[in-house]
């Protein structure tokens, strides 16, 4: 199977190093079109340069309400959904600003992320072969010291991700989950530990989607946690 193959893609955070990863991989697995989005108008457009006739720039701010509405009132075309924008400050809950870097993560990583899949879902209920891809991290599913803020964005991110999947079967909306573990992008180049190439781990991520796993741990230092507690979401009514 091919869930790529034709697709209108939504693509946020197109304009960093997973974006551009996810971007090559796609035209790879024969996307018809994809809607890359973020905030740096520049890199968009050096992207789009590329593929002219697939990729389609459009600055978008997951954190503002007013462009996700009017985006998602003028493209309707996507059937699936990547929320791939992400935003790491490396704080710990005792630092003093540690509300202002909370508040800022949360707002990227969770409620952007359901905001705009609010926004969306009409379009991808009446469209056919729709999905929603969630990048996560292996920070949703544990605490890591120094990024307290940030596990505490993601795991958010994981519970709605865990949440609609179940709620969406009735319009046959897929609903992935990926968990990657530390990528060798700007964001990690602090960390000495094992990292994983954007481009490796995004042809993993696709992978394993074409194989229906939901749940996708896609390097080696993620298969860690796919046996986590809080991959068993119980629902209480």
């Amino acid at each position: 199977m091919n869930l790529f193959k034709n697709a209108v893609v939504l693509l946020t955070g197109a304009d960093g190093g997973i974006g551009t990863s996810f971007v090559n991989e796609l035209i790879k697995k024969k996307v018809r079109k994809i809607y890359i989005t973020g905030i740096n108008k520049e890199n968009l457009l050096l992207l789009a340069s590329n593929y002219p006739d697939i990729l389609f720039p459009v600055l978008l701010d997951v954190t503002n309400p007013k462009e996700i509405k009017d985006f998602c009132s003028q493209y309707r075309d996507i059937n699936i959904l990547i929320n791939n924008a992400g935003v790491e400050l490396k704080s710990d809950f005792l630092n003093l600003r540690a509300h202002e870097f909370a508040q800022f993560e949360m707002s990227v990583n969770y409620i952007g992320i359901v905001n705009l899949t609010n926004e969306l879902l009409p379009i991808l209920k009446s469209n056919s072969n729709s999905a929603i891809i969630n990048i996560l991290s292996i920070a949703s599913l544990s605490v890591i010291k120094r990024l307290s803020t940030y596990c505490a964005s993601k795991t958010a991110a994981h519970i709605f991700t865990q949440s609609i999947r179940e709620d969406l079967l009735p319009f046959k909306i897929k609903v992935f989950g990926i968990y990657p573990g530390y990528v060798d992008t700007s964001m990690s180049s602090d960390i000495t530990y094992q990292k994983i190439s954007p481009n490796k781990l995004v042809e993993n991520i696709c992978n394993e989607i074409n194989l229906d796993k939901f749940n996708v741990f896609p390097d080696p230092m993620s298969l860690e946690f796919a046996m986590s507690d809080k991959l068993n979401m119980k629902y209480v009514n």
